[in-house]
């Protein structure tokens, strides 16, 4: 096992900040808005109303903790800035029909730039896995994830970057998964519960020896929101055969089905399929989603892969044969040995990964004793908070990057 800034690049080389040496060189005022030159000679135009509505004075909100006060339907419907000037500070100063007056940073507007090439260049795409993710993933140790706060920003990273990372040597008993999980976000509990425990006990009677094999799936696609980022904590194992986890790139399958099949791929990104699991008399859940999420500019953002849960499809006649096609294809790659991370976990081992990316499955395995795992599950809004947070606390660049948006179609 290896530390992750042994392989991969350090966390801020994924992103980069808004060069600080681009200000505001020259402005125009037009019909619609704002026009802006950069010191690098690119272009921004700015609507008057988009201005005014993003005031960052106190009067209309405060910026710093996202508060406004300012209503949209206070703002007249034909406002526009009357002058406007560029002051040595690098901040731009308007005078508002209204006889409101703004100003904004060069730094903050050109991070809010809202061009399509802005907002591609802004849209996180995640670099898919490789032979090099696979032979040698993301790995930290649990001590140091706990104790420097550098190395839990890395986990973090890690985890937006490439949907998964395993700690080593956590304590093999009951809290510490509990204790990680608080720390990434609030643990997020449904009716299986809040942290739950998976054994298989052989010193019982009536627990077959061997357990079937689980395919490569996400968990939990009935939920309107599925869990997002799922933590494993392996405490006691007397597995004797078999067992091991299986982690597997949803992106990478995805990409593959784009390319070797663009109509079947874009029949599962356009198409919802209803997915159902009826526990009890009182937890009947049902979702429709599709099973690819797309963002804007066609990133894969989220999958839902999980073919167990899959009630009957119902989409046009006419598309059904190519929707088909599609998801065979699909789940013939989740199956695809060369694709995995197989990973025998050992008490003390802890996989972290993102529900909504990550299919993760196990081989069949013979236990003679005892396997207890446990799991939780944090909320991927909520985890990518504490990454920021976390940048903040580290006085390092403020990671403003949008986390995925997730299989929400």
């Amino acid at each position: 096992m290896v530390a992750i800034t042994d392989s991969f690049p350090p966390p801020d080389k994924m992103s980069s900040p808004v060069d600080s040496a681009i200000h505001l060189s020259h402005i125009e005022l037009m019909n619609a808005g704002l026009s802006v030159r950069w010191s690098d000679e690119s272009a921004s135009l700015f609507h008057h109303i988009w201005l005014r509505d993003n005031c960052r004075c106190p009067a209309c909100g405060e910026p710093s903790i996202g508060r406004r006060t300012l209503r949209l339907s206070r703002i007249p419907k034909e406002i526009i800035a009357v002058s406007a000037t560029i002051d040595r500070d690098d901040t731009l100063a308007i005078n508002w029909s209204d006889g409101h007056q703004s100003s904004y940073s060069g730094t903050w507007l050109k991070s809010h730039t809202y061009d399509e090439l802005a907002r591609k260049i802004r849209a996180f795409s995640p670099p898919i896995w490789t032979e090099v993710t696979r032979q040698n993933p993301p790995t930290l140790s649990f001590e140091s994830v706990q104790q420097d706060l550098t190395t839990f920003r890395e986990m973090l990273h890690c985890l937006r970057d490439f949907g998964i990372c395993f700690l080593h040597d956590a304590p093999p008993k009951d809290g510490p998964l509990e204790e990680l999980a608080s720390r990434i976000g609030p643990i997020q509990e449904s009716n299986f519960g809040r942290v739950q425990n998976m054994v298989v006990d052989r010193t019982q009677r009536g627990i077959a020896n061997d357990v079937d094999a689980l395919k490569p799936h996400t968990d939990e696609p009935y939920r309107a929101s599925p869990p997002g980022i799922m933590l494993f904590h392996c405490i006691q194992t007397d597995v004797t055969g078999g067992g091991s986890s299986i982690f597997l790139d949803g992106f990478e399958i995805a990409e593959t089905l784009r390319t070797e099949d663009p109509e079947g791929f874009t029949s599962l990104a356009r198409h919802r399929q209803a997915f159902r699991r009826h526990f009890s008399d009182d937890v009947d859940l049902i979702a429709e989603f599709p099973v690819i999420s797309l963002d804007e500019f066609d990133n894969i953002c989220g999958v839902r892969i999980n073919d167990r849960v899959a009630a009957p499809l119902s989409i046009p006649s006419e598309e059904m044969p190519v929707y088909y096609r599609g998801l065979r294809r699909l789940l013939e790659l989740a199956e695809d040995s060369k694709r995995m991370i197989r990973r025998s976990l050992r008490p003390g081992d802890i996989a972290l990964f993102d529900n909504h990316r990550v299919l993760h499955g196990r081989t069949t395995l013979t236990v003679h004793g005892r396997r207890w795992l446990q799991w939780a599950q944090v909320e991927r809004g909520d985890f990518h908070s504490t990454l920021r947070i976390t940048a903040d606390r580290l006085q390092l660049y403020r990671d403003a990057l949008p986390l995925l948006r997730g299989a929400y179609g």
